[in-house]
């Protein structure tokens, strides 16, 4: 018989008759195709879930619930349990499972545009997923309507399946043959009056398309609609809030070129006028009547912002503000302006005059006042009176004596108005009058069915503690509090309830006896822990991020602690988690995890151009998950010209098992900066450790060895005193550093700050030259204080002290200011320079920048910036240290990767012999 969920028939015996008793079960077999070890995982997961015992006697609804886990794994495609003798006193039952084929990797062809992620998004399987042949055209569909989606006429897409002769499982092959696309040949705009083609036009994508041709600025539904939106917007923004756009599209016949019709019908333009208002400014009022931000549909729009000043005038007293509109139409059609006038009475304005408290016993007058808005006129209070806020007074005063035990307090109020000193106001004395009623106290706390904690443990963890006020609310609290401690401890179907009985004692006083009712449940324990998908992540790589063991109580703290670690692996791109046997509340539950593995291969190439290096390239080789351990491992190379670096490397998520994430790196690097007498060849190995402390807050730890050599590059011939920088050298540094990140974005930061503090501690083996400690100390913040417009600012100071008998430092060692990183307007190192035009290096640099950028639209940027430095103690005593500052412009293109920037600086301080500025070039922000 084969079972997908079904039951035995009821049990006869062949006479016809039902037995007087279920037979005992003598043995249960499992029998797994293709698995002959017992000692095997899925043996032993499965047996975890056959609820059946061997020497019991059988039940029906344990034989189907253990059906159901079964087939609720998803782990088998055929469960098979022949019938036993049910004439016999003993039975035996044998278990055969065929288990799912799973699917080991996804190859996608032909999917450019779109990327390969975009079409797994679009499917419903994946890789590590059970294999079923006839979800094989569900996803040719899915994956047909996404291209269709993006502007494909009738893409075509096959799915084939191969099995992998060494382990059967499926690589599934996903051919896709995209077809014909709509082309954007023209877009017009018809019915505008108030805005030219043009201007409209420079907010519609669709038109942006159209002046490409090729296969990525192709018509997509979706994005016409976005520019239906971007055009009503910027309609409203303008003031014509019964704007409407009607799109249309017509196909050029014979052809996949068509045409886009935006059908403007532009309504009449709103002015907005305010008079009477004193309190606020037109521009504030404007902004809560918020015709710019959506529809006037029959004069709503008007209606809700008038309520919403109104509400702004209650709000600060005014507590008898009249609106009153007019309007007016001037202009003939198709240029029709209404002209609305709203005049406000603004009334006079109240103020809290006095605030008196009677009644009060318990909690004196300063006490109940921190509970309350409502204030006298003071220094960082306007003490307007707002009774909707003398209501929120009332209620937090009540809540205050309810959280202290007096159940039937009530607070009334009284205000009485009276005549301000200046014209045009009133003030309003409040009296709040409380009646506090009796105390409750908690008389004693007792617990039935309680049996996994002691009454001493359980008292402790209670926030409602013996002879403490009574606060009826907290019992709730102390419900969950105590069903977490107790699910722990295995009960994970653990069910309290509290309740309360009050009575009066001979004083008039009130007492509270709490009875806490637990049930407990039954007492789980944790089984087998099973992971599918990991074709390539070892075994011990999940289970070591497993916070449950087999046999332990078990534990939904732990079990979500599981989750979310596994998940957290960088090796995989998800991760679902079954946890089977606890529904059915049996006494041992299993964990299911279905991994899905990243592709582990990558490789990234880029080239480009900058201000530093000017022509750059650099490609980089990896893998995710070297040799199944969930390790990185890479090798990457730079060349440019100012040189080159290669480096090999391997990141270790889970240093020795800790959160600590290692980096082991070797590398060798050749760099002739611009504008200096010297080039430096390094060739070394890193030991960099990261931990993330907090949410924000990061630190690491990097030792580095080093062998340099710094040679000669320029016309003059090398002092004498200066030949032994020229030595090969070796050098140890160990770097401690700490990273504290708020901001928004990584590629476009809009708000937030970020600050960096490390030193280097330099060690030299063969001479001093090296012996230093290095402090370098940044930070950035980023303020957005209106739309399109964002202010960065920067600090930065870096300092080389040297310890020892060391006096001298390595020219390759010291600190230049001067281009794109840092001064602006000054070439590459130049901001400090000696009488033969050669950069000269310091031991301490400082700068500052402030920066604000205009967002333009079209993903344009508009920045001017100002930049500040100086170089200390510097190698040549002759040249100043003073600050030397700069100013400029530019204008960057965001991309998805990043800004593109051009700029322009301007020395503030030129000197005679310098340039007036510089041209810089940078792929992303300097800061």
């Amino acid at each position: 018989m084969v079972f997908m969920g079904g039951l035995f028939p009821h049990l006869t015996l062949a006479d016809g008759t039902e037995p007087d008793a279920s037979p005992v079960v003598s043995k249960i077999a499992l029998e797994i195709e293709g698995i002959t070890d017992p000692g095997h995982r899925l043996l032993a997961f499965s047996k975890g879930l056959i609820l059946l015992r061997e020497g019991e006697p059988f039940s029906d609804e344990a034989f189907q619930t253990s059906l159901d886990l079964l087939q609720d794994s998803r782990l088998f495609q055929a469960i098979d349990v022949p019938d036993p003798d049910w004439g016999s006193e003993e039975i035996s039952l044998t278990f055969r499972l065929t288990p799912f084929r799973r699917i080991k990797d996804i190859k996608i062809h032909g999917a450019f545009p779109l990327l390969q992620k975009e079409v797994l998004n679009a499917m419903t399987i994946f890789t590590g997923d059970a294999y079923v042949a006839g979800k094989l055209k569900e996803q040719e569909d899915l994956i047909a309507k996404a291209f269709v989606n993006e502007g494909y006429l009738a893409p075509k897409v096959a799915l084939t399946s191969e099995a992998d002769p060494e382990d059967g499982h499926f690589v599934i092959t996903v051919t896709i043959e995209k077809g014909d696309f709509l082309q954007i040949k023209e877009v017009e705009i018809h019915g505008n009056v108030s805005f030219s083609d043009t201007r409209l036009k420079l907010r519609i994508d669709s038109w942006k398309a159209s002046l490409f041709k090729g296969e990525i600025p192709r018509f997509i539904e979706k994005k016409l609609q976005e520019d239906v939106k971007n055009l009503r917007q910027f309609y409203r923004h303008k003031g014509y809030a019964d704007v409407e756009i009607d799109p249309s599209i017509n196909r050029i016949t014979g052809t996949n070129d068509m045409v886009i019709h935006f059908l403007v019908n532009e309504g009449m333009k709103y002015t907005i006028r305010f008079e009477g208002n004193k309190e606020f400014w037109d521009r504030t009022l404007r902004k809560e009547l918020g015709l710019g931000s959506g529809s006037n549909q029959n004069d709503l729009g008007l209606k809700r912002g008038i309520r919403n000043i109104r509400s702004r005038y209650k709000k600060a007293g005014y507590l008898d503000a009249r609106i009153r509109m007019s309007e007016s139409t001037s202009g003939t059609a198709p240029r029709q302006e209404r002209n609305i006038l709203l005049t406000i009475d603004e009334g006079p304005r109240t103020f809290v005059g006095s605030i008196v408290i009677k009644g009060n016993t318990a909690f004196d007058d300063a006490r109940i006042e921190k509970q309350m808005l409502t204030r006298m006129p003071a220094t960082f209070h306007d003490g307007a009176f707002v009774p909707e806020t003398l209501a929120e007074d009332i209620n937090a005063i009540h809540s205050l004596y309810v959280r202290n035990g007096f159940l039937n307090t009530e607070v009334t109020e009284d205000v009485k108005w009276r005549d301000g000193e200046e014209a045009g106001q009133q003030l309003a004395d409040v009296t709040l009058v409380v009646d506090e009623g009796v105390q409750t106290r908690v008389a004693a706390i007792a617990f039935t069915g309680l049996s996994s904690l002691s009454h001493t443990e359980a008292l402790a963890a209670l926030a409602l503690k013996e002879g403490a006020p009574f606060r009826e609310y907290m019992i709730e609290s102390d419900e969950n509090t105590l069903s977490g401690l107790i699910s722990e401890k295995g009960f994970p179907h653990i069910t309290v309830k509290g309740k309360v009985t009050i009575d009066k004692t001979t004083d008039g006083s009130e007492r509270a006896w709490v009875i806490y009712e637990v049930d407990e449940g039954p007492h789980v324990k944790t089984g087998e822990i099973y992971y599918t998908g990991n074709f390539r992540t070892r075994e011990k790589i999940l289970h070591r991020e497993v916070e449950l063991a087999k046999d332990t109580p078990f534990s939904l703290t732990q079990t979500l602690e599981t989750q979310r670690n596994i998940r957290n692996i960088s090796a995989l791109n998800s991760a679902r988690f079954k946890v089977l046997g606890l529904k059915e509340k049996a006494e041992q539950v299993n964990l299911l995890v279905a991994v899905e593995e990243k592709k582990p291969y990558y490789m990234e190439v880029g080239a480009g151009y900058d201000t530093r290096r000017e022509k750059y390239a650099h490609v980089r080789l990896g893998d995710h998950n070297l040799f199944g351990l969930n390790k990185d491992g890479w090798i990457s190379s730079e060349v440019s010209d100012i040189g080159f670096r290669h480096e090999l490397g391997i990141t270790e998520p889970r240093f020795l098992g800790t959160r600590i994430s290692s980096t082991f790196s070797m590398f060798g690097e050749d760099l002739q900066e611009f504008n200096q007498e010297f080039g430096t060849r390094t060739y070394g190995t890193s030991l960099a450790f990261t931990r993330r402390l907090y949410e924000n807050v990061s630190a690491a730890l990097t030792n580095r060895y080093e062998y340099r050599e710094q040679y000669h590059v320029g016309a003059e011939p090398i002092d004498a005193e200066d030949l032994d920088q020229y030595e090969p050298r070796s050098l140890v540094v160990t770097t401690p550093s700490v990273t504290y990140n708020t901001t928004d974005s990584f590629i476009q930061p809009k708000k937030g700050m970020i600050a960096f503090a490390a030193l280097d501690v330099s060690k030299g083996i063969e001479t001093t030259l090296d012996n230093f400690l290095k402090h370098r100390y940044e930070a950035r913040f980023y303020y957005t204080p209106v739309d399109r417009l964002t202010l960065a600012l920067r600090g930065r100071y870096h300092v080389i002290n040297p310890y020892g008998s060391n006096h001298a430092i390595a020219e390759d060692q010291l600190l230049f200011l001067g281009g794109i990183s840092d001064i602006r307007g000054f070439s590459e190192n130049m901001l400090a320079f000696d009488a033969d035009g050669n950069p000269v290096g310091g031991r301490t640099s400082i700068l500052g920048s402030v920066e604000a950028r205009f967002d333009l639209g079209l993903n344009v940027e508009f920045t001017t910036f100002y930049d500040t430095g100086t170089l200390r103690d510097l190698t040549e005593p002759d040249v100043s240290d003073v600050f030397r500052s700069s100013a400029g412009i530019g204008l960057r293109y965001i991309t998805p990767i990043g800004p593109v920037g051009f700029l322009y600086g301007w020395k503030l301080d030129r000197k005679p012999e310098e340039s007036a500025g510089s041209f810089h070039f940078s792929i992303g922000y300097t800061f």
